[in-house]
């Protein structure tokens, strides 16, 4: 019997499989100036954002990459600035995020693998991408992680008709019995890469998502460019998302309001033993998300979704079955290529 497909095919799609997808971005992101291997690396984390049913964080990321200004600027290896056995301060080398973040990872592990716990600042880096992606390896590798990310001017604060803080994501990863649990957020009401991607495409969202440069509220892609999106949940989204731009300055961002502005990339991880032993937690982890998922439910209601269980399903069915991107997306790559 035929398997339904997951994502139904489009005028405006093509259906790529994941290894087109990397060998599509491979060649595009080769054309801008990166070597096979960090292009490899960087296409394997854009088709796998794909797998988990985000195509805004997919290939066409690299259109954008290919128009950042950092990209016209000199470029050297990843360095510890400074360091202890449990911490590190990075200096990313005006490397983008999807390189950098992963080689910060695994400094991460190593550390938490002798000492327990690494606490990780990462300056001077760009664009990181799908945050989860980094937080899964350390998870998988059974430690624990917290991560704060902070970025460009994109958010506008309650009242306010400026942008100021960026879409500052935040990610909490915990070790379990078969995948993860990873908790995976944006503070914005809607997430860079989306806005970008509908601002390429000439598109608007259904609702009001934030102002124009006039400070008047619009759906428009582009014009949420020039003014700014909102945060999610009001005066509260603003406040975490005012909290994780702070810990970005204490990773080495440094924030000129207007300006481009330097990443800040803030990951504290640790070994579950600290506190008990790891069979225990993941077992705890387990029963508890077990009690949610069988909770009764409200009349007509869905189940109750657990984080990141949907994108670990929907990406083992898209390996099978292939990914969809923008016909227009896929042109402009291989224009490139």
């Amino acid at each position: 019997m035929t398997e339904a497909l997951l994502d139904p095919d489009t005028e405006d799609t093509l259906r790529l499989t994941l290894d087109e997808a990397q060998a599509l971005g491979e060649k595009a992101l080769r054309s801008i100036g990166y070597t096979h291997e960090e292009a490899s690396t960087i296409a394997a984390h854009l088709v796998d954002a794909s797998a988990w049913g985000y195509e805004f964080a997919g290939l066409p990321r690299i259109l954008v990459i290919a128009q950042r200004p950092e990209l016209a600027k000199p470029r050297v290896p990843l360095s510890i600035v400074r360091e202890t056995p449990v911490s590190a301060m990075l200096d990313g080398g005006n490397n983008v995020g999807y390189i950098t973040m992963l080689q910060a990872a695994e400094i991460a592990i190593g550390k938490v693998r002798q000492s327990g716990i690494a606490l990780i600042g990462m300056r001077n880096s760009w664009f990181a991408g799908r945050n989860a992606y980094y937080l899964e390896k350390i998870a998988r590798a059974g430690f624990c992680g917290i991560y704060a990310g902070s970025s460009t001017p994109t958010v506008v604060p309650p009242g306010a008709a400026q942008k100021v803080l960026g879409t500052n994501p935040m990610v909490i990863a915990l070790p379990g019995q078969v995948n993860p649990f990873i908790y995976d957020i944006g503070t914005s009401s809607v997430m860079s890469g989306e806005l970008l991607m509908k601002a390429f495409l000439g598109e608007e969202f259904a609702e009001v998502h934030g102002i124009n440069k006039q400070g008047q509220p619009t759906r428009v892609a582009s014009e949420l460019l020039e003014g700014g999106v909102f945060p999610f949940g009001g005066h509260k989204g603003f406040g975490l998302s005012l909290a994780i731009q702070s810990l970005g300055l204490l990773a080495g961002a440094k924030f000129r309001n207007g300006d481009l502005s330097d990443f800040g990339y803030f990951l504290v991880a640790f070994d579950p033993e600290l506190l008990m032993p790891r069979e225990q937690f993941t077992a705890e982890l387990e029963a508890l998300l077990s009690k949610v998922r069988s909770l009764p439910l409200q009349a007509g209601a869905s189940p109750v979704r657990i984080p990141s269980e949907r994108g670990f399903r929907e990406r083992e069915i898209r390996r099978r079955q292939g990914i969809l991107v923008s016909r227009r997306v896929v042109e402009h790559l291989r224009q490139m290529s």
